[in-house]
Parts: structure tokens; C-alpha cells; sequence
């Protein structure tokens, strides 16, 4: 892709936000060293703020407004990287989020610069990884207070290199987090007739499990831990199973949860049991709208991937209530997956994601008559 000579020039201050952000994430809405070092970082006043977060508006010679919207928060991982500019506080930036707002302050400063006809507002959201960030930001009244007619995201995304990512409707998947938690009865291993084994009503859900999984076409289900007994010579009376379902469309997601509350009761009616489930609902599907899309594909041009659904989750799925919206991804050629301890980035693949905002909102503009 090519990058305009302005945006090049801003490679040194990428740079320089990107690394200094990495050196002290947070996570949840406890971002509010993150956010007074934004506002440090912008030779505007900021428009909303509230310490944790903040928006910054451009307003032009029209009133009709484009947003952008990055995330302003970590995750509780201890990184692993050794470089000068790793964190040492327990929590690491390990899905990109600092060179997301490194990109977009880049896109602010190129508008402030170069000021559009159209209207701007930069959303700088808290707590994406732990959820409650985007209907937060909703909350505030910010789409109506400033008229946001269409909203813009951009996520790095390892492996595919110099490309730009995007694909119209879903991009990723509608998510929940699973509890399963069995009683049963306790009994010495010698007697263990006498017990209700809760170890083996999870093995048994776990099989059923298997056997959904290999009748689902495009859903995903998995369980990530499971926490049994007090000791190694008693039947275990207590037990907690943990996992995680996403799904493309909805109905599959009502109908497996149905399924699984069934299954359990099925056990429990066999082996006397007692068991209960718990979903705590996560996001909506990422949807991209089509137009939005479009434009992705003409500015990317031979750089664009058509991207096939992720399992991957983002709360930016819940702003499409409010607007049309879309997520495209910025090709990273990191080998190291999101979330790992040891994930880093070259701060240069970044450059393209700035140019990509930039001439989305020259296209966008020429459409907002």
C-alpha cells in the first residue's frame, strides 16, 4: 500500500506513543494514567472526559461526523519480552491496544493539520477486554450529542503481513462465557459406591460435548478449566467447569444453550446429581457494514484480504445499534498470536492502518452530502 509522504513523516511519533503506552498498560476502567497521557499527547483540548476515558472532536465547516474509535486498555498477563520498553507491572498490552491508540492519535494529528470540511470525533474507550467499555461509551450520549453517522476501528492482526483485513457482515463472533457447577455426594475411595462423583458427571458432559462439537458446522464450544475435590482419596462432592462458546448466528447460540441445559439435566436425572449453568453473555457479532466495507476493498486494493469469520470477540459490536460501523484488520507479519506474553509488533506495519483512516474518511466524506 501506498503511504502518503505526511503519514511516513510520522513514523518517529508513532513510534515513540507506541512503546511509552506499552510501558505502563492497565486494564478494565482503571486506564486513567493511559488517558492523562493521551490528552499529553494531543494539542487540543479534549471535548469528553472523565479520567478513565475521552473523546476528542474536530468540528468543520459541516456538522456531519465521522468517529474513530480505539481501546484504551490492557490484560492482566506478565510479558515475557525482555526489550527496553516491556512492561513491569503485572500487565501487559498483548492485543495490540497500544499501537491502536498510537494510530490514532497519528490520525488526529494528520486532521489537525490538514482540517476536513467534515466533522471528527476520536473515542478513546476503557475496559474492551473485560466488556462494559463500548456501552459505556453509548451510555454517555456521545453518537447523539455529536451526530456520529458512521464509526471506524481498526485491530492488528498477526499473520497477514502487508495486507488490510475486512469482509462485509460478520467478522467475529457473537461470544459468552460458560459455568458449570456440580454437587454431588462425598464418599472415601474405598466406598466410593456410596458417592455421587461429580469427576464423572463433568467427564460425561465433556463427551456429550464432543459429540455437539462434531455436529456443529461453524460454532465453536470449548471448556479451558475445570476445578474438582479436596483430595486425591475421596469421591469429589464439588465441582466447576469453565469454558467458552461463540457463535456466527443466533439461533445456534439459543439452541446450544438449550442443549447443554438439557444434557446436564439429563445426568443429574441418571446419577442424582445436582447441577447448575451459567452464561454470562459476552459480545455481539462484529457486523461490517457493506458500504463501509467497500470502501476498505478500493483503498486497499491488491492489499485487501477477504476475511472469513473469526471466532474472535469485540465490544465494538455493540456501537452498531447506534450507526453503521466497521473493523478492518492491519496486517502485522508478528509470528507471536494476540494474547501471548510475548507478543510485539513493528511499529512501521502501522503506518498502513494510518493511511487507511485517513483516506476512509476522505471517501466517507465525499459520500456526506
Amino acid at each position: 500500500m501506498k503511504i502518503r509522504k505526511e503519514i511516513q513523516m510520522q513514523y518517529d511519533t508513532l513510534l515513540r506513543i507506541r512503546r511509552e503506552l506499552h510501558q505502563i498498560p492497565e486494564t478494565g476502567f482503571d486506564t486513567y494514567k493511559t488517558m492523562a497521557y493521551i490528552t499529553q499527547q494531543i494539542p487540543i483540548m479534549v471535548s469528553e472526559y472523565d479520567g478513565f476515558s475521552g473523546v476528542f472532536y474536530l468540528q468543520g465547516q459541516n456538522k456531519k461526523c465521522l468517529g474513530f474509535r480505539c481501546e484504551l486498555d490492557g490484560l492482566p498477563i506478565r510479558e515475557k519480552n525482555s526489550f527496553t520498553y516491556a512492561s513491569f507491572n503485572g500487565n501487559m498490552h498483548a492485543c495490540g491496544h497500544d499501537a491502536h491508540m498510537a494510530i490514532m492519535i497519528c490520525t488526529l494529528l494528520y486532521f489537525i493539520q490538514y482540517p476536513p470540511k467534515y466533522s471528527l470525533l476520536f473515542i478513546f474507550q476503557p475496559a474492551e477486554e473485560s466488556g462494559g467499555g463500548a456501552n459505556y461509551m453509548i451510555q454517555k450520549g456521545i453518537f447523539e450529542k455529536y451526530g456520529i453517522e458512521y464509526l471506524l476501528a481498526v485491530h492488528v492482526f498477526p499473520h497477514l503481513k502487508d495486507k488490510i483485513g475486512c469482509c462485509k457482515g460478520v467478522l467475529m463472533a457473537r461470544s459468552c462465557e460458560i459455568k458449570v457447577v456440580v454437587r454431588g455426594k462425598s464418599a472415601h475411595a474405598a466406598h466410593s459406591e456410596q458417592g455421587i462423583d461429580v469427576i464423572k458427571i463433568l467427564c460425561l458432559f465433556l463427551n456429550w460435548i464432543d459429540e455437539l462439537k462434531g455436529n456443529l458446522k461453524s460454532d465453536l464450544i470449548h471448556f479451558g478449566r475445570m476445578n474438582c475435590g479436596e483430595v486425591c482419596n475421596a469421591v469429589a462432592a464439588y465441582g466447576v467447569l469453565e469454558g467458552t462458546m461463540r457463535c456466527f448466528d443466533d439461533i445456534n447460540y439459543d439452541m446450544i444453550r438449550t442443549q447443554m441445559i438439557r444434557q446436564l439435566n439429563i445426568i443429574d436425572e441418571e446419577y442424582h446429581s445436582a447441577s447448575e449453568i451459567f452464561f454470562s453473555e459476552g459480545y455481539e457479532k462484529v457486523v461490517n457494514d457493506e458500504k463501509l466495507n467497500e470502501y476498505v476493498l478500493q483503498i486497499a486494493k491488491e492489499d485487501y484480504v477477504e476475511m472469513k469469520p473469526l471466532y474472535l470477540s469485540e465490544d465494538f459490536s455493540f456501537y452498531r445499534k447506534k450507526c453503521p460501523c466497521c473493523l478492518y484488520l492491519c496486517g502485522l507479519s508478528s509470528e507471536e498470536d494476540l494474547h501471548s506474553s510475548s507478543f510485539d509488533l513493528k511499529e512501521e506495519e502501522c503506518l498502513k492502518a494510518v493511511e487507511m483512516n485517513v483516506s476512509l474518511a476522505e471517501r466517507i466524506f465525499c459520500e456526506m452530502v
